[in-house]
């Protein structure tokens, strides 16, 4: 069974891909009409070039016979129809395109096969404008909506897709629109185009409304053979044995073998992430069997393989691909939002990866100045400060992540290239370390010590998307090496005496270079090469990367204890003091250092310094 539904489910894809190319294709032959109706037929030539070929004749037809055939069996496979509303759509928009779709394929394909009927584009535009122009552009966004839905839902749970899904959309949007306007503009150019009437013989018109009408039979009975599969089906379950399946923390189901645990999640309204749509595409719909999966067949090729992708245990499944016979007991492991079956996405659904550039800051000696403020005095210091942050990431089209406790972490890149992206993570540190300044000036005579901050900077891949709870609502998040990383190198700050720590990766995306900074080579915890940065004492203004500039310093190491390579040096404690009360100077210098200090460990509670754990931390397997 799993077998069948596996090449089942590809012959269906394939097949729809077959037809939205053809509908791509054909789209964009009517949006060339907006350069006239001469153009428009230069590019019918080149399309019928591939699709009026053998292959491309053999291909379309059979995609269109099987894809709906295939579509219908799948639906005839539920046992509820209990579903999201996107899905419910794109299978309704399915069963409404035959009904717009057989008088075209009539009125052009076969009737120009038998009948030498002309299917230019200036004869079929005058055979369309203006009666059946409505018809026709229902038809045109039928058959794109319906297949642009089940592209999405395909390939949505694709990191791949992630990069390309704004672009993707935006072309899906704007093609339709354009296909519509050129066929208007054509239309009224082919409308005015002195040509002698067509005539059309009894014979013509008679096989043309006899196609149409078989062919419409033939859909309404293939669509009641549906219905009356599907009311047998029901007959027969009520008057079957029942199996008992216990859902841990939603109660105990009676029901009829042959529903996927996805499905009796739905039918009895149990919250349940499902992000392909029960397509065994992205493992969001995984459940640990606690009881009876002995009885349960072995997972297929498709639900094997993703399985495998995810490390899983042997006891979890996926909820979509098992139908259990037996009395079953499941537990959800990745529990949907409650109430998310009343809107069109669910939060997982915007998750992706891309390439971010991760700012982290933190308020020096902070504990120190908690001690001698007053609370309402602090409260206030740090609203103040944390508004001056958020203008000054905003300012330069960052976007605040999180703030926590005396710091924060913001992201750029979500819009604009990572050039930019870089450039701008730089320069909104710049007015950071400057709005601390102001800071400084303005509070100075209430502050037991002036305020210092370490900012860390860092570009790479991380994972981006909403999570939500039923108390705290929705919010944005980015987690992944990227947040550890910049967080480290804001831990690092305080090691090496800088306000700032740029890793040579951020540097690098820019495109310029700093002059006369020192490389420092810094461990970060789970990796096993230390990771190359640049420390500032100041944040100073970009210079085009020169040769010169770029002559190799000797590299500086530092791990999460201190400086590797140090030589005799002041006391520990009057160099802390200096890291966080005094200016420093001498852009991209390293002051020397005592014998390693050990630092305290990053603290688990504060998720967004901390950003990811690290490979050994992640070594032992969980269920999820």
């Amino acid at each position: 069974m799993d077998q069948v539904s596996s090449w089942s489910r590809d012959i269906r894809f394939a097949s729809g891909m077959v037809l939205l190319a053809f509908a791509a294709t054909h789209f964009l032959n009517h949006a060339s009409g907006i350069a006239g109706l001469e153009v428009m037929e230069a590019v019918q030539n080149w399309r019928y070039g591939f699709w009026h070929s053998w292959p491309g004749t053999v291909a379309l037809y059979a995609a269109l016979i099987v894809h709906p055939l295939f579509a219908l069996l799948r639906v005839a496979q539920r046992r509820t129809f209990k579903m999201p509303a996107r899905e419910m759509l794109q299978i309704g928009l399915g069963l409404m395109i035959p009904l717009f779709l057989v008088d075209h394929i009539v009125g052009t394909r076969v009737m120009g096969t038998f009948f030498n009927l002309d299917e230019s584009y200036h004869a079929v535009l005058r055979r369309l404008w203006p009666n059946l122009a409505l018809s026709q552009s229902i038809l045109l966004l039928l058959v794109w909506t319906h297949g642009i839905i089940g592209l999405h839902f395909s390939l949505r749970s694709r990191e791949s897709y992630q990069r390309w899904r704004d672009p993707f959309m935006l072309a899906a949007i704007l093609l339709p629109i354009l296909a519509l306007i050129g066929f208007a503009v054509a239309a009224r150019e082919a409308g005015h185009m002195e040509l002698p009437p067509e005539t059309y013989s009894d014979a013509a018109v008679a096989m043309f409304n006899q196609n149409v009408t078989w062919a419409k039979r033939a859909f309404y009975g293939l669509v009641g053979c549906f219905v009356g599969f599907v009311a047998i089906r029901e007959i027969r379950v009520r008057t079957t044995r029942h199996i008992t399946v216990r859902f841990v923390g939603h109660g105990v189901r009676k029901l009829t073998p042959g529903l996927t645990v996805l499905e009796m999640f739905r039918r009895f309204g149990i919250p349940h992430a499902a992000l392909c749509g029960g397509r065994a595409r992205c493992a969001t719909c995984r459940v640990l069997v606690l009881d009876g999966g002995d009885k349960l067949p072995p997972p297929g090729p498709n639900e094997a393989r993703l399985l495998r992708r995810i490390a899983a245990p042997d006891r979890v499944r996926l909820a979509c691909q098992i139908r259990p016979k037996d009395d079953l007991q499941v537990q959800i492991l990745l529990a949907s939002r409650l109430g998310a079956a009343a809107r069109a996405t669910e939060p997982e659904a915007t998750a992706g990866k891309r390439g971010l550039t991760v700012v982290v800051a933190d308020l020096r000696a902070f504990s120190a100045l908690s001690e001698r403020q007053l609370p309402q005095e602090l409260i206030g210091l740090l609203n103040r400060f944390f508004d001056e942050m958020a203008q000054a990431i905003a300012a330069h089209g960052g976007r605040i992540d999180a703030f926590y406790g005396d710091g924060f972490m913001a992201v750029f890149g979500l819009e604009g290239t990572p050039a930019r992206a870089a450039q701008a993570a730089i320069s909104a540190a710049g007015d950071i370390v400057r709005a601390v300044e102001a800071l400084n000036r303005e509070f100075g005579a209430a502050l037991p010590l002036p305020l210092r901050i370490g900012i860390g900077i860092h570009t790479g891949q991380a994972i981006i998307g909403a999570v939500e709870s039923e108390s705290l609502g929705r919010r944005e998040i980015t987690v992944g090496e990227t947040v550890m990383i910049a967080s480290q190198l804001e831990s690092a700050t305080r090691r090496v005496l800088s306000d700032l720590v740029v890793s040579e990766e951020t540097i690098r995306v820019t495109g310029r270079g700093y002059r006369g900074t020192t490389p420092l080579k810094i461990s970060i915890k789970g990796r096993e090469k230390p990771l190359t940065a640049y420390g500032f004492a100041s944040v100073p203004e970009l210079a085009e990367r020169d040769g010169d500039d770029q002559e190799a310093a000797p590299a500086i190491e530092t791990d999460s204890t201190g400086l590797q390579e140090s030589a005799a040096a002041p006391d520990a404690s009057a160099m802390e003091a200096a890291s966080e009360h005094e200016p420093l100077s001498g852009a991209g210098t390293l002051q020397e250092e005592a014998a390693p200090a050990p630092q305290p460990p990053v603290k688990r509670g504060r998720r967004s310094k901390a950003g990811t754990s690290t490979a050994a931390e992640n070594t032992k397997k969980s269920p999820i």
